[in-house]
């Protein structure tokens, strides 16, 4: 006599966390698949792009930051700087991206979105650790007693590229134009937001309008919170956490409102 064979059932939550989890190792094999380097692009990235602002800017940046190497201190603004633009990046085209996989039931619509966000998280936390690392064996004195300010910083970045991807991920469904609009939108914010510059390097009244770009503050808090010596001017946490929250609920309702319109634009 045969007995029915009793399948595991998942709760709603745990079938959504093996959703986006396998989304994740999707997109790995997706960006890494990209390149001949692979993985080791992931860490070329920032350190290229901190060799041509060396070489633009050269010994006047350096200056400005005796305490610190300035290769290091524009390592880890650039780092932030793309963990808050990568989300807002990857959301234009997280749903075209895949489109073949929202006809399973188990398979939201803003799990793409989940799992990407994730990627960008998790790959950015490791190029820190690597670089920080690094640094720590070439003699560079690295302050880890303030971890959890430096993880507020990391995560409210990350919140606030999050909401705003989803808020512009909306806006680009119904306008494609906005696609082009937004990179070019993102381009400045290398010079807006303390990557390559110290805020309290700049005159006061400048000071002043750019302590309104909350990347600012996220950027200066991280590293005064790894080098405790370092002066971070008049920026602190409460402003970007405000922002975090505002643009991660817009962006969660106007998603939901929007999700099925979306879905049936791919």
């Amino acid at each position: 006599m045969f007995h029915p064979v009793s399948l595991p059932r998942h709760s709603p939550w745990s079938s959504q966390v093996l959703v986006v989890r396998a989304l994740f190792k999707r997109e790995i094999a997706t960006r890494f698949g990209q390149y001949q380097l692979g993985f080791v692009w992931m860490l070329l990235e920032p350190l290229l792009s901190v060799l041509v602002i060396g070489v633009l800017l050269g010994s006047l940046a350096g200056s400005a930051v005796p305490d610190i190497p300035f290769p290091f201190f524009v390592l880890h603004g650039k780092l932030l700087l793309n963990l808050f633009t990568g989300p807002i990046d990857t959301s234009m085209s997280a749903l075209k991206a895949n489109k073949g996989l929202l006809i399973y039931p188990n398979v939201r619509p803003l799990d793409p979105f989940l799992a990407r966000y994730f990627y960008e998280l998790l790959t950015t936390l490791f190029s820190f650790a690597v670089f920080t690392f690094v640094g720590m064996w070439m003699g560079i004195e690295v302050s880890l007693g303030q971890l959890h300010t430096l993880a507020a910083c990391y995560l409210l970045t990350w919140l606030m590229g999050c909401g705003l991807g989803l808020i512009f991920a909306v806006a680009a469904a119904h306008y494609k134009e906005l696609e082009k609009i937004i990179d070019v939108v993102l381009a400045p914010l290398v010079f807006v937001s303390a990557v390559m510059f110290p805020i309290s390097a700049l005159p006061t009244s400048l000071q002043q309008i750019l302590l309104w770009n909350p990347l600012v503050h996220t950027i200066e808090q991280a590293r005064k919170s790894i080098f405790p010596f370092y002066h971070a001017g008049d920026t602190g946490l409460y402003y970007p956490f405000v922002v975090a929250v505002v643009t991660l609920g817009i962006g969660l309702v106007l998603f939901h409102n929007n999700r099925d319109f979306m879905t049936r634009q791919q």
